[in-house]
C-alpha cells in the first residue's frame, strides 16, 4: 500500500486531502487524455494526407485514438488507488444484476459497435441503406452510426440495430448500373423497329459519362458491360431497357444525359415516345338526347 504523506507544501495533509490532490489530478489526467488523443488524431490525419493516402475513416479513427487513451489514463488511475474492482463488483448483489439489466441495452450496442468496427461492416463515406434509413456513413462510433440522410438529416442509429440489420451499400464498388426503360410505339414498322436496340447502344456507345472501365481495380477480367435489353410487349409501347455503369460522382448527371441523348436520336429519326393510352369502343347507338 502506498503509505499517506505527513505533510504537503509545509502543512499537515488530512486523508481527504491526501485523496482530493488525486482526484483533482486523475480528473485532470482525463481532460488531458482526451485533447491529447484529439491532438494525435489529427495529427496521424494530417500525415495521412501528406503522404497521398487519406484516412479511410478519420471520424471512427479520432474516436478509437481518443478511446485508447482515456482507458489507458483510467488503468492507471486505477493502480495508483489501489482499486481492486474484483471484491467490489462480487459485493454488489441485488444492486450488479439491476445495474446490468440498466446496462444491457448500451453494452449490446458497445460490443456490435466493435464488431461493426472490426468487420469493416460500414464505413465511414459509403451510402446506405439500414431498415428503411438511407445516406452517408458520416462515422461509427462505440454506440452508435451516424448517418446524413441525402435531405440533410442526422440519424444515430444504435449499433445493435446497425449489426443485426440488412445494411444495403448502395456503392460497394467502383462504378455502379442504372437500369432506364424505354417504350417505343407499335405503329413503327418492323423495318423502323429492328433499329431501336442499334440505336440505344450507339448512345451508350458514345456517352462519355457511361463508364467503360473495370469494375474492380487491377482486374481485366472485371470490365463493365453496357448493353440493351428487350423487356416484352406492354399495353402501349414496345419495351427496351438501357443498363449502364456510371461513377458516383456522373450519378445523377449520367441519367439526365442519358435521356437526353435518347431523345434526340429518336427525333431524328422520327420516333415518338409513346404514352399510356385507353381506347373506348362504343357497341350500339348513343341517345344524346330528344332535340328541344
Amino acid at each position: 500500500m502506498m503509505a499517506t504523506p505527513t505533510f504537503f507544501l509545509g502543512f499537515e495533509s488530512s486523508t481527504f486531502f491526501y485523496y482530493f490532490i488525486r482526484i483533482v489530478v486523475a480528473i485532470v489526467l482525463l481532460i488531458f487524455a482526451y485533447y491529447f488523443g484529439e491532438f494525435v488524431a489529427k495529427a496521424i490525419n494530417k500525415a495521412a494526407r501528406v503522404s497521398g493516402k487519406n484516412l479511410k475513416a478519420p471520424n471512427t479513427t479520432r474516436t478509437l485514438v481518443k478511446s485508447l487513451f482515456i482507458f489507458g489514463v483510467i488503468m492507471v488511475i486505477i493502480g495508483e488507488f489501489n482499486i481492486d474492482l474484483w471484491p467490489l463488483l462480487t459485493s454488489l448483489g441485488v444492486a450488479g444484476i439491476i445495474m446490468g439489466l440498466a446496462l444491457q441495452t448500451p453494452l449490446s450496442n458497445f460490443f456490435s459497435g466493435l464488431m461493426v468496427i472490426i468487420t469493416d461492416a460500414v464505413n465511414e463515406g459509403d451510402a446506405i441503406d439500414i431498415n428503411g434509413m438511407s445516406g452517408t456513413v458520416r462515422e461509427v462510433r462505440f454506440n452508435h452510426t451516424i448517418i446524413d440522410t441525402w435531405d440533410g438529416k442526422r440519424i444515430h442509429i444504435p449499433n445493435s440495430a446497425v449489426w443485426s440489420s440488412n445494411v444495403v451499400k448502395y456503392w460497394p464498388k467502383l462504378s455502379r448500373r442504372i437500369d432506364m426503360p424505354i417504350g417505343v410505339p407499335y405503329a413503327l414498322s418492323p423495318e423502323k423497329m429492328e433499329i431501336i436496340p442499334k440505336l440505344l447502344k450507339k448512345v451508350l456507345d458514345e456517352e462519355s459519362l457511361v463508364y467503360k472501365g473495370l469494375l474492380v481495380e487491377d482486374d481485366p477480367s472485371s470490365t463493365v458491360s453496357n448493353y440493351v435489353t428487350f423487356d416484352g410487349f406492354g399495353n402501349s409501347s414496345v419495351n427496351f431497357s438501357v443498363h449502364f455503369w456510371v461513377l458516383r460522382s456522373d450519378y445523377f448527371d449520367a441519367q439526365i444525359a442519358i435521356g437526353l441523348d435518347i431523345f434526340r436520336e429518336f427525333t431524328k429519326n422520327n420516333i415518338s415516345i409513346p404514352y399510356n393510352q385507353l381506347d373506348v369502343h362504343l357497341d350500339g347507338r348513343i341517345n344524346l338526347g330528344s332535340p328541344s
